[in-house]
């Protein structure tokens, strides 16, 4: 084996190397989707090119934010960006001949680098002045006590009615409901009494986050307001079921903005899909056990429901009782190992 291919070998090894050390599902992405994968392979490239253009190279270029969600998101592209290079490069070096193995070499000393600058960017962290973050949960503060039922009533006759209500009384997430939710009634084993379902398909779902399926139900006479219009519903029905969908979450959305601006022209707060989850969390920790707010809200993790809205932004007067909330995993404990400053905060 002459020098060069020694060579190679070992720098394909110190690569491998590296990855090993760094080991997370920043450098691997093994249980993204495709979607994903394909934004990080977009964003890595984006990257690098920036890189070129900008002194500090690489490592500049991923630490020009003052997003702690932007750098994190950076720090996941690269790794998943590089490791297929080393893929790539790996599979070119196992061939019998190697074809033009000085620029294989040039390739695998670049590749070298750019692994040693997300190393360090990954020991070092973010370096710039963090970006205040603004919790969604934000959204409420000042908003009516009733505003949710308010925002239903100005949405009469519009397409988006049913959709709000479901929002309400699920706090699902507006992907959620653009896949579709299903809704019955059926009479309690136990009491003999109707009781509404509302099933949904979890979105951010994977091996160890998120619940697959989970069903929040109320008792047909409860006596929120909303909770009665879809009793009426179903009762309409030949058969007490009905499907909820939206065509578009971000239609969704852009609805839900135009209708509380113009109900609260001067409230300070951008009122979006993802209030009625906030405010849905809100009264699930006025009401019920921490875990049930979590299986609510879709959540596999106890620590993730943190962030959504507080007990003490529970509605007064139309605060939601569900009778039962049940989902399909059970959620993990919080860890009570020592407290560690985190540098962001999960999407929610």
């Amino acid at each position: 084996m002459s020098d060069l291919h020694l060579k190679l070998q070992e720098l394909a090894m110190r690569c491998q190397a590296i990855l090993d050390a760094m080991r997370s599902p920043s450098t691997t992405a093994l249980d993204a989707s495709a979607k994903t994968q394909a934004e990080y392979t977009r964003q890595g490239k984006q990257l690098l090119e920036h890189a070129k253009r900008v002194e500090g190279g690489l490592y500049s270029a991923v630490q020009s934010t003052s997003s702690v969600s932007t750098f994190r998101k950076r720090l996941a592209a690269l790794g998943y960006f590089l490791n297929e290079q080393n893929t790539q490069l790996k599979r070119q070096l196992s061939l019998p001949s190697i074809p033009a193995p000085e620029i294989l070499h040039l390739r695998l000393v670049q590749h070298l680098r750019r692994l040693q600058t997300l190393q360090r960017l990954r020991q070092e962290g973010m370096t710039a002045q963090r970006a205040k973050r603004r919790s969604k949960r934000q959204s409420l503060a000042g908003l009516p006590a009733n505003w949710r039922t308010a925002l239903c009533k100005r949405a009469a006759g519009g397409r988006y009615l049913f959709a709000l209500i479901v929002l309400t009384l699920t706090g699902c997430r507006p992907s959620e409901l653009a896949n579709g939710i299903q809704i019955w009634r059926g009479k309690d084993e136990g009491t003999g009494k109707h009781v509404i379902h509302f099933q949904i398909c979890g979105a951010k779902v994977k091996a160890a986050q998120g619940q697959p399926l989970r069903t929040i139900s109320y008792n047909a006479d409860d006596p929120h307001p909303l909770v009665g219009v879809v009793n009426k519903l179903l009762s309409s029905q030949e058969e007490p079921h009905v499907f909820a969908q939206v065509r578009s979450a971000i239609n969704l959305t852009v609805e839900i903005r135009r209708l509380a601006h113009s109900l609260w022209p001067k409230h300070k707060h951008t009122v979006t899909a993802y209030s009625f989850r906030h405010q849905f969390a809100a009264d699930l920790k006025a009401n019920v056990d921490d875990d049930a707010t979590s299986r609510g809200l879709g959540h596999l993790s106890a620590a993730t429901r943190r962030v959504y809205g507080t007990a003490g932004q529970a509605s007064k007067g139309q605060r939601l009782r569900p009778l039962r909330i049940e989902a399909e995993r059970p959620v993990k404990p919080r860890s009570r190992g020592p407290c560690r400053k985190r540098h962001g905060e999960p999407s929610p």
